[in-house]
């Protein structure tokens, strides 16, 4: 169990205090998604849907739930089915906001399995992530990991790869990667200035060992 160290608030998982810790830093961000759930009417979006915990929090007060309710909902969630009408409407939803908002898919884009590291004015996703970021440094190699992504084909289906980084002197992107799996590979096709850097690779950076001519062979 994981707890906030600011409200006390419980999690099970890392990855769920971590997304709620981002709205302690920033309580007023806007969601990526907020637009598209919202439906026009007279040509103009309606308003978001609210509730009493929302209404509450948004005056500054706090609603206590009691263990029987929160595992009375937690029973509900887990009970609900979705149609393929609604898997779609879903999926393109989220091809939608990926598209028209890809800068928040790359630099902030965290997979969940990493711990985000802010590293001088950037957010890197693991230590794997940083010891490239600070090599590059040290070879004076100009580098961001703001990118707009790439298509690709999975399973019948168009999704978005985004590198870690690219090396704007070289035109290279630079992808760091521990455990590969046959979708990784297929992501990789849609680029050939790709350079993919694993655990051996990582190790010859930690050890200064890497030579930088791997970018101009």
């Amino acid at each position: 169990m994981e707890i906030c160290k600011i409200c006390k608030k419980e999690f099970k998982t890392k990855q769920g205090l971590n997304s709620h810790m981002g709205y302690h830093s920033n309580p007023n961000r806007k969601s990526n998604f907020s637009d598209y759930n919202r439906k026009i009417k007279n040509g103009e979006l309606s308003k978001i849907n609210s509730n009493q915990f929302i209404k509450a929090k948004n005056e500054g007060k706090k609603i206590e739930v009691s263990e029987e309710t929160r595992k009375k909902l937690s029973i509900a969630s887990k009970k609900q089915k979705w149609s393929e009408e609604r898997r779609k409407k879903h999926s393109e939803s989220m091809t939608k906001a990926v598209e028209e908002n890809p800068l928040s898919y790359s630099a902030n884009n965290v997979c969940g399995r990493t711990k985000l590291i802010k590293y001088k004015e950037t957010k890197l996703n693991g230590k794997w992530e940083l010891e490239v970021a600070k090599w590059l440094d040290i070879n004076n190699i100009k580098w961001t990991n703001i990118i707009n992504g790439f298509n690709y084909e999975w399973n019948g289906k168009i999704h978005k790869y985004f590198p870690d980084f690219y090396l704007t002197d070289f035109n290279i992107y630079i992808e760091v990667k521990g455990y590969q799996r046959d979708r990784d590979i297929q992501k990789w096709k849609s680029l050939s200035n790709l350079i993919v850097l694993k655990k051996q690779e990582i190790k010859l950076i930690k050890d200064n060992k890497l030579s930088v001519d791997i970018f101009k062979k």
